[in-house]
């Protein structure tokens, strides 16, 4: 899977070597904030949710990671935030300090470990870019543009006569505090975009993306992830 799929039979060999894979509950928490985590993990299914509390107690989810993506703060100290199990998941962990010594003598490992910290830089710009529109139904269109741009890169869409089938990865509690606001707002953002006829609502996590063009120009984004990805799937660098 990617992103470790481009790396060298041998390398390959000595990360399964260290590796242990791990199923967690939706809910359970993998890291807490501000704790030394001394695992460097991948998301092979699932989401997690990366989060803080904020000053006045409210938990503000501040990223996802889905199937691919990296994490662990590798030569670095604590997590200043937590990471939990959106949904249910299996990850795939290494201990921290023999990927750190892998990393050290393999500069492809290296590079991977680069690039999926600009894939998260990105991820972080427009997670910003979604939340700073002003209305809930802008926000709403710009997750559902990344999701489809991302799900056709894990091959996890469903082609359909007259749109692509995509499945809602998170509860909508889940979405409401990724994107700002409160659950019943993003219900309410679903029905309009169903009523405009740019989406289908299939069932409440389930949904047929009709007018890709009308969401984009909606959420008033033209960032993509999909560069960035291909990029770490090939070896290759963001262009």
């Amino acid at each position: 899977m990617p992103p470790f799929r481009v790396l060298p039979a041998e390398l390959l060999d000595k990360l399964s070597a260290i590796s242990r894979r791990r199923n967690l509950e939706r809910n359970a928490t993998l890291i807490d904030i501000g704790k030394s985590a001394n695992v460097v993990g991948c998301v092979m299914k699932g989401v997690l949710r990366m989060s803080k509390t904020l000053v006045d107690g409210q938990q503000q989810i501040v990223g996802l990671l889905v199937a691919g993506d990296i994490f662990g703060r590798v030569f670095d100290g604590d997590f200043p935030f937590s990471i939990e199990a959106a949904t249910d998941c299996e990850i795939c962990l290494f201990p921290k300090a023999e990927f750190e010594a892998l990393m050290e003598h393999w500069p492809e490992l290296e590079k991977l470990v680069i690039l999926g910290l600009l894939n998260e830089l990105d991820s972080a710009r427009e997670w910003l870019g979604l939340v700073a529109n002003h209305r809930t139904v802008e926000k709403v269109a710009g997750f559902l543009v990344f999701l489809h741009r991302r799900w056709a890169f894990l091959a996890e869409e469903e082609e359909q006569p007259g749109g692509t089938l995509i499945d809602l990865p998170i509860k909508r509690q889940d979405l409401a505090l990724f994107l700002g606001t409160r659950p019943e707002a993003v219900s309410r953002a679903f029905h309009a975009l169903h009523d405009k006829g740019h989406i289908r609502i299939v069932t409440p996590y389930r949904f047929l993306i009709v007018d890709f063009e009308a969401l984009d120009r909606i959420s008033g984004q033209s960032v993509s992830q999909l560069d960035v990805h291909r990029a770490l799937a090939s070896g290759e660098g963001p262009r």
